[in-house]
């Protein structure tokens, strides 16, 4: 058994003569042309391994779900994923053109052969779809954490399981606090806060499920584009370096499990054999790394981001006619979301909108252009990629993650429920997670 990291979330299993790649993302940016695996030479299509058996794709994130990368494989290729609360991530694989998508039960084994089988494991959080794998066959067991929250009794389970080899997310993906109008000493802060914060939950994870060798991954993305390089401070920003993950399990006495650094190709076997073939990007060498990124890719990502475009004429009622129909045809989450937001659309036919999602607010217009001094939150987005995310073309999550936009908070307290109302206005998906919310709180 031999697997292959190939950066972020991207693992490549090959047991019993067969191939399992999970999360597969080479080539090219994510999250409206932002985000780059750790590396500090771009990989190119040559690099992608497209003659696999089976794809695993954890959730939609697009540094785990990267269709420039899926539309380099055969269409013909099973591609595994959780059976989630909706379809909205089945149908955007679908419209990629796969032609056999595979749902499966979390912790349902599926035999993919006589000696392999795989179990999906989906996240407990009410609020949003993410799912863990395990793969096991007659030559050993893998454990691909990638971005999933897992609880305590799930944790125990895959223990159970004697992964050899287990993957564990060790850095946040987030744009809190980066997007933020904070002072910078409480922005440094809070980033610090946040990033020891993760790596003490890859300390957590990997003590309890101990595999023989842990590797630290899901982790900090490189941010080439020249007006995002401060996004990278190995030391004062919010994304940690697997070094880190190490240096901390080593700090911390615990025993049972190896911790391997892995650059992006490095292989690794199930006796702990660490094949090295390229050199790690670390704390110590991170700003080199991404110099060197940002020199090679920066012509292709202005390119990218002129080819975005402008935002139309029409963009004004198109955000009023969404958002008025997205939070009237939502009302249980209007009242956990309880704000006001001003919304700026900051550039060409864009403007200023008030959203009212106060409980005093209970029918009417519930968003129209204006200005307002009390706001509870500020979101300015620059416009065309808020036309995306009101055509529906852009998820809103995706659009944050990419940190190419400014917020305010008062109070400065995190609404779930608001982003959640973004992630997936859909009423019935709405509605069905706050019956369960409302009877747990």
């Amino acid at each position: 058994m031999l697997t292959k990291f190939l950066g972020q979330a991207c693992t490549l299993i090959e047991t019993n003569n067969k191939k399992i790649i999970v999360d597969p993302w080479i080539v090219g940016p994510c999250n409206v042309n932002t985000w780059y695996t750790l590396r500090n030479k771009a990989a190119t299509k040559k690099d992608i391994p497209t003659d696999v058996d089976y794809i695993y794709i954890s959730h939609e994130h697009q540094d785990h779900f990267q269709q420039e990368t899926l539309k380099e494989f055969s269409k013909k290729i099973p591609i595994y994923i959780c059976k989630f609360k909706t379809k909205r991530f089945y149908n955007e694989i679908k419209k990629l053109g796969f032609k056999n998508i595979i749902e499966l039960t979390s912790w349902k084994p599926e035999v993919l052969t006589k000696d392999l089988e795989i179990i999906s494991i989906q996240n407990p959080d009410l609020m949003f779809e993410d799912s863990a794998l395990l793969i096991k066959s007659s030559e050993g067991t893998v454990f691909c954490q990638t971005d999933c929250k897992m609880d305590f009794t799930s944790l125990k389970k895959v223990n159970a399981a004697k992964p050899d080899i287990g993957f564990f997310m060790y850095s946040v993906a987030n744009w809190y606090p980066d997007v933020y109008n904070y002072s910078k000493e409480k922005r440094d802060d809070i980033a610090k806060k946040r990033k020891l914060n993760k790596i003490n939950g890859f300390v957590n994870y990997v003590n309890v499920i101990k595999p023989k060798f842990a590797v630290a991954y899901a982790g900090g993305p490189l941010f080439p584009h020249e007006s995002q390089i401060k996004l990278n401070d190995p030391i004062l920003g919010v994304f940690g370096c697997p070094d880190e993950a190490k240096m901390a399990w080593n700090k911390s006495g615990k025993t049972g499990s190896e911790v391997v650094v892995m650059a992006a190709d490095d292989e690794i076997k199930i006796d702990g054999t660490h094949i090295k073939n390229k050199e790690p990007i670390l704390s110590t060498n991170k700003m080199d790394a991404v110099k060197e990124l940002s020199i090679e890719v920066q012509e292709d990502l202005n390119k990218r981001w002129e080819a975005e475009g402008e935002a139309s004429t029409k963009l004004p009622n198109k955000i009023i006619d969404y958002f008025n129909k997205i939070i009237s045809e939502n009302p249980v989450a209007r009242r956990h979301i309880d704000m006001k937001v001003q919304l700026i659309a900051d550039g060409k036919n864009g403007g200023e909108f008030i959203l009212d999602m106060s409980k005093s607010k209970t029918s009417g217009n519930y968003a129209k252009e204006g200005k307002i001094k009390d706001w509870n939150y500020l979101m300015k987005i620059p416009s065309h990629l808020v036309e995306k995310s009101v055509n529906e073309e852009l998820l809103w999550e995706t659009l944050f993650l990419s940190a190419r936009w400014q917020a305010d908070r008062k109070p400065d307290q995190w609404n779930e429920h608001f982003i959640n109302l973004l992630y997936d206005p859909d009423p019935t998906r709405i509605s069905n997670i706050y019956k369960i919310y409302e009877k747990m709180h």
